[in-house]
């Protein structure tokens, strides 16, 4: 065994290298566990019973045993040696029980009833060491590059410690996940065993935050408090495992323009393609690993959206407002909102329900009117394997909601007859700058102080990457009348799109024509929004959007030789609060196209 030490110094954990070519590590708990006082470490399995469990027989032992090793990827036979039934009382062991046990390699076993020691939160594998109960993570590499710091919780309190791990491959972290069977304890909770990775935008208890500047990781300490969106997450017992990787402030860079950290490789396709921004990290750890469920990360113009199109991964762009901002380091609060990755439609219904369900506004429920497809958005698609597939998926989802769709320009809707705020003026004129002036603005003199605390201390300005200084250098010429103009030009247009659209229409958003983008090559232009792009649209309703993998492109790759396939989604924009709704919509027309509901994790998104 190998301790391994926090930042602190501090242990913080026991490894133990070599159970059937798997490594864990053992994280401290608070319990004790002194009914038991083996002469070395010895591992235990904790084994919740059922309130009406009187006595315990072979076969409900076996089917207990085959459950665990087919719903952990934690669990191992290894950790039977000892077995610990909690919330046992008054139960009889049947003698074939016994002997099944001593066949598996089980050497000691007690009944807790939960009073002279409460297990009633814990589960699953554990090692006892001079009393004290571990709990048994398993080591995954990041062999993605998708987190920035792996964590596993600190001994006190809700604060957590850096894994300080290599993985197996010496370019790659070592990420610990829990063991599932914590969701089978007496005290589970509404998300007890969900594994969550978090964009390094969100302040973590304990941990220094990056937003992937090396100047900014230098300059500010730990967070002293958790992200109040993700505190909740916590608190419903979901485990952190760590942060992720996101383009440098939140802004738009593609991998080569990436200079202080290493963007993360997007697991589709040849594995050489971008994996989109801002939310680069949290899509690319959905998309790659089975191990983790839930990745969070955030969207102010498109930077949820875009790595669940790249990814193929489900992404949801909640209703604005019905997540907290504390500890959300901020680029344009009017639009921005946490979002969230999954590789299961209904994980996301599920995760949303429980993240956010009750704080929905609340509306009137009734079936979509009409399904928009918006003509403007969609003429911008011109890799055409891309659009069969959209409007095949359009089709589906007549099919579904038995109505027809409606294609749409909204800048022709403007044209024949534009809000009096226009004062006449065509779409193009009235909103040319209007998204820009007003995001840009915001998001630059965010940043204002983290310039001046950084030249205060080191007397030098900090370095940032070149989209960001070309972007900065733009916004810092926008006045704050022009950027108040402009938001009150958002108002217009969200006023102007209710009264046109209605409120109980979907719209089709295709994010963005797919076409190969390689790592090593540059976009050859920086982001420099014009008009309402398609990505704005639902962060000036604050009206929720859900992107949805529905195919994959053929491509020749420059990097194999061979031919590859790019994933494509579509996204679902409703009205403010009809996200669940939305997941409903896309769930049912999937299953009835006969469509995948999942994707799966690596090179491929369907089998």
């Amino acid at each position: 065994m190998e301790e391994i030490r926090g930042k602190d110094g501090t242990a913080i954990a026991v490894k133990r290298i070599g159970l059937d070519g798997k490594h864990f590590i053992a994280v401290p708990t608070s319990k004790k566990y002194l009914n038991q006082k083996p002469d070395s470490p010895q591992y235990v399995t904790i084994i919740p019973l059922p309130d009406d469990c009187n006595s315990i027989k072979e076969d409900w032992l076996k089917s207990i045993v085959t459950k665990y090793e087919e719903e952990d990827d934690v669990f191992s036979k290894e950790f039977l040696r000892g077995i610990i039934f909690s919330g046992a009382r008054n139960v009889e062991f049947a003698p074939e029980a016994t002997h099944y046990l001593h066949t598996i390699g089980t050497t000691w076993l007690d009944m807790n009833d939960n009073e002279t020691c409460d297990l009633s939160q814990c589960a699953g594998p554990h090692l006892i060491v001079n009393g004290q109960l571990f709990a048994i993570w398993r080591l995954y590499d990041d062999s993605q590059g998708a987190f920035v710091t792996p964590v596993v919780p600190a001994t006190k309190g809700s604060t957590y410690s850096q894994l300080l791990l290599c993985g197996t491959n010496s370019q790659s972290l070592s990420v610990a996940v829990p063991s599932r069977l914590i969701a089978m304890s007496f005290a589970a909770k509404p998300l007890s065993g969900w594994r969550i990775a978090v964009k390094d935008i969100f302040q973590v208890k304990g941990i220094k935050t990056s937003v992937c500047n090396r100047a900014y990781y230098e300059l500010y300490p730990e967070a002293s408090q958790t992200a109040a969106c993700i505190q909740m997450l916590e608190d419903m017992g979901a485990v952190l495992l760590g942060t992720t990787k996101l383009a440098a402030f939140a802004a738009t860079e593609e991998p080569v323009e990436c200079v202080d950290y290493q963007a993360p490789w997007n697991p589709r396709a040849d594995g050489y393609q971008s994996p989109a921004g801002s939310s680069s990290g949290s899509g690319v750890a959905v998309a790659s690993y089975e191990w983790v469920d839930i990745a969070i990360g955030s969207d102010t113009s498109g930077s949820g959206r875009r790595p669940g199109h790249w990814n193929g991964c489900f992404a949801h762009r909640p209703t604005h407002g019905v997540l907290p901002f504390e500890g959300y380091i901020p680029s344009f609060r009017q639009f921005d909102t946490p979002t969230f990755y999954a590789r299961d439609v209904e994980t996301c219904k599920e995760f949303a329900s429980k993240w956010f369900g009750d704080k929905l506004p609340s509306k009137q429920t009734s079936p979509p009117s009409t399904i928009i497809y918006p003509t403007d958005y969609m003429s911008l698609i011109t890799n055409q394997d891309q659009l069969r597939i959209i409007n095949e998926f359009t089709t589906d989802l007549e099919n579904s909601l038995g109505i027809k769709h409606q294609k749409l320009s909204f800048k022709d809707t403007w044209n024949a007859d534009p809000p009096k705020e226009a004062h006449g003026e065509s779409f193009e004129e009235y909103m040319k700058d209007a998204c820009r002036n007003s995001f840009f603005y915001d998001d630059y003199h965010h940043f204002d102080k983290f310039r001046e605390d950084y030249r205060e201390k080191f007397s030098k300005d900090p370095y940032v990457s070149p989209p960001v200084r070309w972007q900065w250098n733009l916004s810092a010429g926008i006045t704050r009348k022009e950027r108040d103009v402009a938001v009150e030009k958002l108002a217009v247009y969200k006023r102007w799109f209710e009264e046109k659209m209605g409120q109980e229409a979907i719209v089709l958003i295709p994010i963005e024509n797919i076409t190969p983008r390689y790592r090593d090559e540059p976009l050859g232009r920086y982001f420099n929004p014009v008009g309402v792009p398609m990505l704005f649209v639902s962060p000036i309703l604050g009206a929720p959007e859900f992107t949805v993998p529905i195919g994959q492109v053929p491509f020749k790759s420059k990097v194999t030789g061979n031919t590859e396939h790019l994933p494509v989604a579509i996204s679902l924009l409703g009205s403010p609060g009809s996200d669940l709704e939305l997941m409903d919509i896309a769930r049912n027309c999937l299953k009835k196209a006969g469509r995948p509901t999942r994707v799966l994790p690596g090179a491929k998104l369907f089998a």
